[in-house]
């Protein structure tokens, strides 16, 4: 009976029991490993290393609902705090690594308010930086002029997210201040095989079993 009780429990083990996921966790990309944009000032690190927020954020720990409901801004763009396109470049794209698969639900951005800002954009994920494998195109969204950070909802699992910007509300280049992503980590494929095992388990125990000549039924 204990065995039986064992089984069962490894069989409803919530999926993401294992690894101690934190859902709903605002991250910050690991790298920026494309650019059809080209820099016209500052440096696309400056994307993803929360300079001229005002205020931090633990990436992968702290809460992207809890963190966005705050309105958090960005400064005027600078060198020093965040990214420029070369001039007369409005389209192309970014490519961010976010450091493992993760499932995404939703995008923040701190883009800027005067022309320079992105205007329409599309995101689309997959799971290697080729996006040959995995490939999801989240659709296409509309931007506004703000130094207030901007969300949108998204559904998608991958590591790699891109931006293509697609226009500016007419700037000659594109501004960005920072991008982050409300992520949950996805199980490892180990967990589905356990998970898989207890519901095999459960599966057998419920299988009628055959009776032995002169068993009572």
């Amino acid at each position: 009976m204990r065995v039986r009780h064992w089984l069962i429990a490894m069989a409803v083990l919530p999926v993401g029991g294992i690894g101690g996921a934190f859902a709903g966790a605002i991250l910050s990309p690991t790298a920026v490993v494309g650019d059809t944009l080209g820099t016209g000032a500052g440096k696309v690190g400056h994307l993803i290393d929360q300079s001229g927020l005002s205020a931090p954020f633990i990436s992968g720990a702290t809460d992207f609902d809890t963190y966005v409901a705050t309105n958090p801004t960005h400064a005027g763009l600078t060198g020093a705090n965040g990214w420029a396109s070369a001039n007369n470049d409005t389209s192309g794209y970014l490519e961010f690594d976010l450091g493992s698969v993760y499932a995404i639900t939703a995008f923040a951005m701190w883009t800027q308010n005067n022309p320079s800002a992105i205007d329409s954009f599309s995101l689309s994920t997959a799971m290697d930086s080729a996006f040959t494998t995995g490939v999801a195109n989240l659709g296409s969204f509309t931007g506004t002029k703000t130094l207030t950070v901007q969300t949108f909802d998204v559904s998608a699992v991958g590591e790699f997210v891109r931006l293509q910007v697609n226009s500016t509300f007419g700037g000659t280049n594109v501004d960005i201040g920072e991008v982050a992503f409300d992520v949950a980590t996805v199980p490892e494929p180990a967990t589905f095989a356990i998970v898989g095992m207890g519901l095999a388990a459960i599966a057998a125990l419920r299988r009628p079993r055959a009776l032995r000549p002169g068993s009572p039924p």
